[in-house]
């Protein structure tokens, strides 16, 4: 075990002091390891004056009181002169902050003779109060009581079992779970971050009681590790870090927030929020966050509204906080948003087939990436890729892939089945009721341990598949049953062509064919029908009569009414049919049916443009949203309905969010919503 000496250093080589008529100042941030927790950031002004500021942070409970008191010498030198001094420094949680003028800067280009010169600041510490020295262990060779070997990128930890698994209990299962009985080394292969053996020697150190300093860098990795091993400790002590960390980014540090459920990170997020402007900044990011996050956003900006805070948040001259940066969660985004109940299916019903035998397209170090992949491939609604996930195992990516259309409302719902065969009679298969959307049109699904599909695992495909040559073998099929939103297929020309029609027969038309619908009888003109809709087109190819048309008994109403229509009938438009309409004209291609429902709803005065927004997204209509969305130019209009955020879903935060941020930020002329 190391013992620490509270000691700080800072060093600025060949500093240019032209360079400081610049408005951000040289600036450098450490580690500091002298105490438990402690960072420490240096920064060097030169403006009339040589300014330095040093500050301490101290990462943990904001309640508790600590100090350290020292020395600050100070020197400054190049090949002409050499200048030397000394301070005393205090540093408290009132006050962990130096300010020191060091000299103008006139007098300083005196005495240094050039623009080039060196800054060294050290600080040796002599009390101390509340804060505890920092303490590491030593983890590379093996002690007397050291009876457990653990690798982690070939990087070998010994410890002492009892003390490991009396603090954390999670990662005896862990060890028990992955690996046989008598196992003399521990290989950890599914930890392979670019932080991850840093990372799980600050975990080490954490569970055998030793202090240590959260780097930046390895947060990520470390809350990973806490949430694999279910270790509340180091999330806590990660958590205190990002409390107390300087950061101008509000909307990344929130997204952190919500990524690794940091209930109090979130909470000093929006208690330290100070106006409209530093929400307005990459809220484009709020598909990233929770619900209930998003709704807090509303509040939280009505209430900045009403209380004439539109600044933006002081910089801290810190270095920005990047969530790309700090965390290894590449597949944070995983997330399956299953359907409870099931969807009674309509005229949208089709499913996809995907076959391929395991042939690995890649090789090499590509191999243990998250681009590598077995098998790929695009089909009219889909996309398929099975790849190396994470904790080397298998992968399945099903991607739509038919239309792409923006910030619009759409979803498809549908059953996903995976078999898989593998090593001759061994098999494996997965069913699953799932949900594509505007915001999650790809969705995985976590299969076999590579070493399981094949017996060498990834050394037996750098091998070019071993001497085993069996390949496994898998089947995806997608079922889908509906669709809102989107059409089934891209709009195309009708393989046969559509005959004239004289409009004024279309006009007087005579419904004397029968179709069945909902065990109903209903009469109606297959050429009109065929005139105004390509799918009416392709339903009436059918040689037997009476032909089926599949309808929802829950549609059959809007359904009749819709026909009505299309037969020159004269229909009245209300609440209770106006969707059902839209979304069948929808379904059955007949644009013009579509757009007069829709301005119907556009210009119905009853209803306000917040609940036809709702009803909008409740129904699924694109058109209507956009309308409706480019509508509100009036700020106080659209800050006038963040008043009960609660009342919204998800989708309808989003829309509101987006417009909110198209919209220009609030100034003191505008006044509040009343």
């Amino acid at each position: 075990m190391i013992r620490q000496e509270p000691k700080l250093h800072f060093l600025y080589p060949n500093v240019d002091l032209n360079a400081f008529c610049q408005p951000e100042p040289v600036c450098q941030e450490v580690d500091f390891v002298a105490f438990e927790d402690m960072h420490a950031k240096c920064v060097l002004r030169i403006d009339k004056n040589a300014d330095l500021e040093i500050r301490l942070r101290r990462d943990g409970p904001t309640a508790d009181h600590w100090l350290a008191r020292g020395i600050m010498k100070i020197v400054l030198w190049n090949e002409q002169f050499e200048i030397d001094g000394a301070y005393p420094a205090t540093f408290c949680n009132e006050k962990p902050f130096q300010l020191i003028d060091l000299m103008s800067r006139k007098a300083l280009r005196k005495e240094i003779g050039d623009d080039i010169f060196n800054v060294e600041i050290s600080i040796k510490f002599d009390k101390w109060e509340g804060l505890k020295v920092m303490k590491l262990f030593q983890f590379d060779h093996r002690y007397l009581d050291s009876n457990l070997n653990l690798s982690v990128q070939g990087v070998d930890f010994y410890v002492r079992s009892k003390t490991l698994f009396k603090e954390i209990p999670g990662f005896r299962q862990y060890l028990e779970m992955n690996f046989e009985p008598g196992t003399k080394k521990y290989e950890l292969i599914e930890l392979q971050g670019e932080k991850s053996v840093n990372a799980f020697n600050t975990m080490l150190q954490l569970a055998f009681r030793c202090t240590f300093i959260t780097n930046i860098h390895e947060v990520g990795e470390l809350l990973t590790l806490a949430y694999r091993f279910n270790y509340p400790a180091l999330k806590q002590k990660c958590e205190w870090y990002l409390l107390n960390e300087p950061e101008t980014d509000w909307m990344q540090k929130l997204v952190f927030a919500d990524m690794y459920n940091l209930t109090l990170l979130k909470q000093h997020v929006f208690y330290n929020t100070v106006g409209l402007a530093q929400v307005y900044k990459n809220l484009d990011q709020n598909r990233f966050l929770e619900t209930s996050t998003l709704r807090t956003i509303l509040s939280k900006c009505y209430e900045l509204k009403k209380q004439k805070q539109y600044e933006d948040a002081p910089s801290t001259g810190w270095k920005p906080l990047r969530l790309a940066e700090i965390t290894e969660n590449r597949w944070g985004r995983m997330k399956r948003i299953p359907c409870e109940t099931t969807q009674e299916p309509d005229v949208t019903a089709s499913f996809e087939r995907f076959e391929a035998t395991f042939m690995p397209k890649h090789f090499g170090v590509e191999l243990i990436t998250p681009e590598f992949s077995f098998a790929e491939q695009t089909s009219s609604l889909f996309s398929y890729k099975i790849q190396l996930g994470p904790d080397h195992r298998i992968l399945y990516k099903i991607e739509w892939n038919n239309i792409q259309t923006g910030n619009f409302v759409w979803s498809v719902f549908g059953t996903v089945h995976i078999r898989m065969n593998y090593l001759g009679t061994e098999k494996w298969a997965h069913s699953e009721r799932v949900q594509f959307d505007h915001d999650n049109q790809s969705i995985f699904f976590e299969g076999l341990p590579i070493h399981k599909v094949f017996p060498g695992g990834v050394e037996h495909l750098l091998d070019g598949l071993g001497c085993n040559p069996t390949l496994p073998k898998v089947e995806i099929i997608v079922v889908v049953d509906k669709i809102k939103g989107l059409e089934l297929m891209p709009a195309m020309e009708s393989l046969e062509a559509v005959e004239e029609m004289d409009d004024e027969w279309i006009l007087q038309p005579s419904r004397t064919h029968p179709i069945v619908c909902c065990g109903k009888f209903l009469y109606v003109d297959k050429e009109v029908l065929r005139s105004k809709s390509r799918v009416f087109t392709k339903i009436f190819q059918q040689t037997y009569e009476p032909i089926t048309i599949p309808v929802s008994f829950d549609k059959f109403e809007s359904f009749d009414l819709f026909l009505d229509i299309l037969h020159g009938e004269d229909v009245n438009f209300d609440y209770q049919n106006v969707f059902g309409i839209i979304e069948l004209a929808r379904a059955y291609e007949v644009e013009e049916v579509l757009l007069r429902g829709v301005d119907w709803v556009v210009e119905e005065p009853t209803v306000d443009k917040l609940e036809k927004l709702e009803l909008a997204d409740k129904n699924s209509v694109p058109e209507l949203q956009k309308y409706i969305t480019d509508s509100i130019v009036d700020i106080d209009e659209l800050f006038a309905m963040f008043k009960y955020p609660n009342r919204f879903e998800r989708r309808m935060l989003q829309i509101l969010q987006d417009r909110m941020i198209s919209l220009p930020i609030p100034c003191d002329e505008m006044e509040d919503p009343e």
